[in-house]
């Protein structure tokens, strides 16, 4: 095995920067990340797991796996505080000077041209007031922004089916530093080796099985919940907004391991943004369809969902349900109006003239529903930081509505619980230039002996409320499946 770059490399480059990413690669065909992840990381405190290996071939590529590397970072409402080795090290007076961690502050190296190093993490809703002028509150108990900083990491790439170890630790930029990763990335990779001669790369099977102790217990009932969409479409009716997305919590006591059931949901539903990030009692399990926002060097771009028609066993039904939810004209309008709202958006960060559609009305297949999809890039202006970006886009528009702020504020007003990291965004911000976070949806909170998941709906004019909760429940089957699996 090679240690990229070589020592001449490491020292030239060394001159010019404090973090010099070096990595040890092997190509392991057909690998499952979670295979890995499972074995040498989860008793850790804070760990990650981001998979991108099911999907479109535009969106499934890397997955990126570790654990935390001492330092995290908590924000409360507008209260930010650090963290190193679960101390507390810096309690910030302003929100902008936590960001300022967040950002790309160091230069792409050609011969790792994705992420390599930075903070991992996620930005829960309600964070949009750190935004915009909008009357949010806090949740109490999780947090509105976490992010943990990663200076060891595995990230393997399905499509060249190569792992690599990459190390970015910062103040080692000398001939004995590399000297220490080398021998480091060697000593990984024993382990590494270990597990793979263990499990002769078999996929993962799960024996353990969920006994609910109580049903689901939804926040707000049916009822409620159709007369929350009846409320919207007067706020429609009246010019306040074109579309909101109203959502409802379900919740459940949980006390049985969080891996195990984010192994249950990938296994049931796997999505190219899926993912399992643990914070000590607080786990996030994933497999969302959808990126919000997606950072490398200076293109920037955003894949909005928004459209959706529930699966059939059925081959002659599933086809007729794709077929009839790309011909209908209220969704295909829905999503032409977010496919404006994400290029407005982007517009704010881009060089004039550069933000283009690229995919427009792509039917995308899951285990349990069909999604319309489009994606929008743009070449981004220089020196814009994470807050700038964050700003601009957050929270994407296809769970919000249009225009953005004014759903918001009667998203607010129509559901009864704070939405916490759903409709939120979790994934990696880069120390150089790379970042991409999806949208929170088909997702769980784990949280002090509790399991929780939103579903929410676009409404419309003419919406049927009836309609708009049945397709609540077409999203919640995958969660609702994983949790009594």
């Amino acid at each position: 095995m090679d240690i990229i770059p070589d020592r001449k490399k490491f020292i030239h480059l060394a001159a010019s920067s404090s973090r010099i990413p070096v990595y040890g690669g092997e190509q392991i065909s057909n690998l499952d990340p979670f295979l890995l992840f499972k074995e040498l990381f989860q008793y850790s405190e804070q760990s990650f797991l981001l998979e991108s290996g099911k999907g479109p071939i535009e969106t499934a590529q890397f997955s990126i796996f570790g654990c935390s590397s001492s330092r995290m970072l908590k924000i409360f409402g507008k209260k930010a505080n650090l963290y190193k080795n679960g101390i507390l090290e810096t309690q910030f007076n302003q929100v902008d000077g936590a960001f300022n961690l967040l950002n790309f502050e160091q230069e792409t190296v050609d011969y790792l041209p994705h992420f390599w190093g930075g903070w991992i993490g996620f930005v829960g809703y309600e964070a949009s007031a750190l935004f915009e002028d909008i009357p949010l509150n806090s949740s109490q108990n999780i947090p509105d922004i976490s992010f943990m900083e990663v200076e060891n990491l595995f990230v393997y790439d399905h499509r060249s089916q190569t792992l690599k170890f990459i190390i970015s630790e910062e103040n080692k930029v000398n001939d004995s530093a590399y000297e220490d990763f080398s021998c480091k990335i060697k000593r990984i990779w024993k382990d590494v080796h270990r597990v793979l001669d263990k499990n002769h790369l078999s996929p993962e099977t799960n024996d353990e099985k969920f006994s609910p102790s109580a049903p689901l217990k939804p926040f707000p009932s049916k009822n409620d919940y159709m007369q929350k969409v009846d409320q919207a479409k007067a706020y429609i009716y009246e010019g306040d907004i074109y579309q909101a997305n109203i959502s409802q919590k379900f919740e459940i006591p949980f006390n049985k391991n969080p891996l195990v059931l984010y192994q249950n949901l990938r296994t049931i539903n796997p999505s190219p943004f899926s993912g399992f990030l643990k914070f000590d009692d607080l786990s996030l399990v994933s497999s969302s369809p959808e990126r919000l926002i997606k950072v490398s060097g200076d293109k920037i771009e955003s894949r909005p969902i928004a459209g959706t028609r529930p699966r059939s066993d059925v081959a002659e039904k599933d086809e007729a349900l794709s077929t009839e939810l790309l011909l209908n004209d209220k969704e295909r309008a829905e999503h032409l109006m977010l496919v404006d709202l994400e290029r407005n958006d982007l517009g704010r960060l881009c060089k004039a003239g550069t933000v283009k559609v690229t995919d427009f009305m792509l039917l995308e297949k899951y285990s349990h529903v069909s999604h319309i999809v489009s994606n929008i890039s743009g070449c981004l202006l220089p020196n814009r930081s994470v807050f700038e970006i964050l700003k601009a886009v957050f929270p994407g528009g296809t769970i919000t509505g249009c225009p953005k702020i004014r759903c918001m504020e009667i998203i607010n007003e129509l559901e009864p619980v704070q939405r916490g990291p759903y409709s939120g965004s979790f994934g990696y911000i880069g120390y150089a230039p790379y970042m991409d976070l999806n949208i929170i949806i088909r997702s769980i909170v784990i949280n002090k002996g509790n399991a929780s998941f939103h579903v929410g709906a676009g409404i419309v004019a003419d919406s049927v409320p009836e309609k708009e909760y049945q397709e609540t429940l077409d999203k919640a089957a995958a969660m609702v499946k994983a949790l009594e699996y």
